[in-house]
């Protein structure tokens, strides 16, 4: 009778956490619609979101509400059949993000390190400045100190966000860098190889700017969303 009355409360308590994912799942999903469907300075606002999403619903579910939404941007507002591929970078930075808030450094150095030796194994990836990256290289070095220290980076939050969103984001950047030189997406795109080293520069730049704004507005309102999520105690982060 006791171990029927357990397995009855933690049915109960599986039930309850998977009505709560799923609903968590689908008001950022809904965030991440309306976000992916206002312009942002060179692409959309879901930036400003993204890594918020693996911090708060965890890796797997971060990457299933970035996942949604950026396909129900897509539908809404259509682009260019290949922009759905770089959209996919969008999932993946959330799931970064939720990977690195949870200390799992390990699987996101395998993310990135797939991702840049495909990138210097390719003739052009070998080619092009490589310092254009430096972005990359920098979110690199951090998920090696954030491993090294991550007991004391653990127990200060502002810290531990600005790793998150930083390493997240970036994470983004990559995929839009495998997809273009590994994958060879520039043709795709109508780009030739002699225009490729400027588009490298004016990234270098430019990309930059978005990652900064992505770590300030997840620093903003990240903190007191934390604050306010703990002192309510209705959900545990990330939920997964």
């Amino acid at each position: 009778m006791f171990d029927f009355v357990e397995k009855r409360k933690d049915f109960r308590q599986k039930a309850n956490r998977r009505s709560l994912l799923i609903s968590l799942v689908a008001v950022f999903a809904s965030l991440h619609t309306i976000l992916g469907l206002i312009p942002g300075i060179w692409r959309s606002w879901i930036i400003a979101l993204e890594p918020l999403e693996g911090i708060v619903l965890g890796p797997i579910g971060g990457f299933l509400a970035a996942l949604i939404g950026t396909l129900l941007s897509r539908f809404i507002r259509p682009r260019v059949a290949v922009m759905y591929f770089f959209g996919l970078g969008e999932p993946l930075g959330a799931l970064t993000a939720g990977l690195i808030f949870k200390g799992k450094h390990y699987q996101v150095l395998a993310i990135y390190t797939i991702m840049l030796a495909a990138y210097f194994l390719h003739p052009l990836g070998r080619t092009l400045p490589a310092w254009c990256l430096w972005d990359v290289y920098a979110a690199c070095a951090l998920i090696v100190i954030s491993l090294l220290l991550w007991k004391t980076v653990e127990n200060r939050k502002p810290l531990k966000l600005f790793l998150t969103s930083f390493i997240g984001i970036e994470a983004d950047v990559l995929w839009r860098i495998f997809l273009f030189i590994p994958l060879e997406f520039y043709k795709a795109l109508g780009f030739s190889e002699e225009a490729l080293p400027v588009i490298w520069i004016a990234g270098a730049f430019e990309t930059p700017v978005e990652t900064a704004i992505s770590v300030v507005v997840t620093l903003t309102v990240g903190l007191p969303l934390l604050k306010a999520i703990e002192k309510s105690k209705l959900i545990n982060y990330p939920v997964t």
